[in-house]
């Protein structure tokens, strides 16, 4: 039973131990429950600090009537574990076991359902594949991982995602966990931190960096796939943010678990929206729209109540979310529209071909003047979007190449991931790394970061398995280098698709340049190749052009946000069109 807005601390059982695994190692939890009798339960599973998991992050759960657990990864915090190195499919195993302890605890129903953002979202599929008896639910967000959804976005070593990410999770974050813990009374802590107890053989930076192609080792760690995915068989939740600072692989990601390899799953819905990466908390940093959505899941399907979620259709677009004074638990979005699947089978795929003189226009092009190349010099220009105050910098003019729409008469909404065809050559070196952004531009020149591109030209090669109507997946297994003079066809997808409106009056920009090694904010690597003169082409035999997933018909039901206050979307105010390019032909 939801308890009234008097609820505190002092009304719940907090108890602080270890969950003995059958092999003897131990997990450390916190727990959190009413005193009123047994609940269902709530489990949080990282390698973060879920084992020392705030009051203020279990309160919402249990004001609905939860019991709340948080656990830490074997051989992360206080938990004691040996492992190869994180990503270790032990994570799943002792997961597993943990949610067969946590239903036959006394102050437990049975009933068990699991949350996770990152990488506490992503291991809910490695449990769930175990296929513990008493797991009902699992609810996942910003779940990504894998060598083209996170790690290696484009072929591209991600320096920030990788080291960052590693580093920082087993030198800060899990060590405050711990920290945490031992001031709370945790005795054990201390003697198990370093001792022999828990081992991780190899950090997961070293491994990564081992890997520069996708290989076996890439597949191994993979959720997206039959042996994982594959074999969850309870109701599934995935929320995902189109663009998640960590790559935007969460949608993609996402959105192909959910189409393509879930197919035992009866009751799973997908939810996107824009934002960033931590739009799923959960905590302080989660929408309230990903708040609510998540607990009427966990009700259904955990809880047993009957609130009609598996009578809506299973996907859910937010538009234009934002948070009215900053304030994440004010979020709100435009409007909601709900689909049968994804992606939507009533979305056209509609080209629009690049040309010499710097437009996007939708007739395909023949002999005209607007045939020719536009160079630009590699690897010298760089768009940053990691900030408003990164996004303020305008990148180098003769490092970019821009096209723009002409304004629309009408508006023109956009639901699913864009494909792009460059004509590209190279004068120096033997590779060159793309990244592209794709942006809106309203009357007044402020300009609305919308989605980003990233690929090594060599790494071009098309899985065309795994490739569908929304994505263009290269297979990332040879490098195919390329040679100065030669022109050659590179085929890609953004990074995740997009659901936004070009109102009336605005107009599309699409930037193609390089990476840059500076984190935006977590996306950054260096470009592969040398210093050269590189050339998109625009003819009829060498077509450049954009694909754009156009849903017709359907209009913007809200006025446009305020430029530069939407999550994850910088905006940079006032700008003339600038084509770029080198002066030469």
């Amino acid at each position: 039973m939801p308890l009234d807005a008097e609820f505190t601390e002092a009304g719940v059982v907090r108890k602080i131990s270890y969950v003995p695994m059958k092999d003897g190692t131990r997990i450390a939890y916190i727990s959190y429950h009413l005193k009123s009798g047994p609940a269902p339960a709530v489990f949080l599973y990282s390698p973060y600090t879920a084992s020392a998991a705030a009051f203020e992050i279990a309160k919402p759960f249990l004001e609905a009537g939860y019991a709340f657990v948080g656990a830490n990864f074997p051989a992360t915090g206080c938990s004691e574990g040996i492992i190869d190195y994180w990503m270790d499919r032990k994570e799943g195993i002792y997961g597993a076991e943990v949610v067969e302890w946590i239903a036959q605890q006394p102050w437990s129903d049975g009933n068990v359902g699991m949350i996770g953002n990152s990488s506490a979202g992503t291991v809910l599929f490695w449990v769930a594949a175990e296929q513990p008896s008493h797991l009902r639910a699992i609810v996942g967000t910003g779940v990504e991982d894998g060598y083209e959804d996170c790690w290696h976005l484009g072929g591209m070593h991600q320096h920030d995602i990788t080291a960052g990410w590693s580093l920082n999770a087993e030198f800060v974050s899990q060590v405050s966990g711990a920290e945490d813990r031992i001031r709370a009374g945790d005795t054990e802590c201390a003697a198990i931190r370093g001792s022999d107890r828990q081992v991780v053989k190899r950090q997961f930076f070293d491994e990564a960096r081992k890997h520069p192609l996708k290989n076996e080792w890439w597949e191994s760690i993979y959720l997206a796939r039959d042996e994982v995915a594959g074999k969850v068989n309870i109701p599934t939740m995935l929320i995902a943010s189109w663009q998640d600072d960590y790559g935007s692989g969460a949608v993609r990601e996402s959105a192909r678990v959910f189409t393509q390899l879930m197919p035992n799953v009866e009751h799973k819905k997908l939810v996107l929206m824009n934002g960033d990466h931590f739009i799923g908390g959960p905590g302080p940093t989660s929408y309230s729209l990903v708040d609510d959505e998540r607990m009427r899941f966990l009700d259904r399907w955990v809880k047993g109540v009957e609130n009609g979620i598996e009578h809506e259709l299973p996907v859910a677009v937010y538009w234009d979310v934002t948070q009215p004074d900053g304030d994440p638990k004010k979020s709100v979005a435009g409007w909601v529209t709900r689909h049968e699947t994804w992606p939507e089978p009533k979305v056209e795929r509609c080209p629009y071909y690049l040309t010499a003189d710097a437009r996007i226009w939708p007739a395909k092009l023949g002999a005209s003047p607007n045939d020719g190349s536009r160079p630009y010099l590699y690897p010298a220009g760089s768009e940053l979007y990691g900030s408003n105050q990164q996004f303020a910098i305008q990148p180098y003019e003769e490092g970019v190449l821009n096209y723009r729409t002409a304004a629309a008469v009408s508006d023109m909404t956009l639901l699913g991931n864009p494909e792009i065809t460059l004509y590209l050559s190279i004068d120096h070196g033997d590779d060159a790394d793309l990244e592209l952004t794709l942006k809106d531009v309203d009357p007044e020149g402020n300009i609305l970061f919308l989605q980003s591109g990233l690929l090594r030209a060599s790494l071009r090669s098309i899985d065309e398995k795994r490739t569908y109507s929304d994505e263009v997946v290269q297979s990332f297994r040879k490098s195919e280098k390329l040679v100065p003079g030669e022109i050659y066809e590179v085929r890609m997808s953004l990074l995740a698709p997009v659901a936004h409106v070009v109102r009336q009056g605005h107009s599309l920009e699409l930037t193609i340049g390089a990476p840059n090694p500076i984190p935006h904010p977590h996306i950054g690597s260096i470009p592969a190749g040398g210093p050269s003169i590189n050339r998109v082409y625009h003819s009829e035999r060498y077509p450049s052009k954009i694909v754009l997933p156009v849903l017709p018909g359907a209009v913007a039901h809200a006025p446009a946000p305020e430029c530069g206050m939407q999550r994850g979307q910088p905006c940079r105010k006032g700008t003339q069109f600038v084509a770029g390019g080198l002066p030469i032909r």
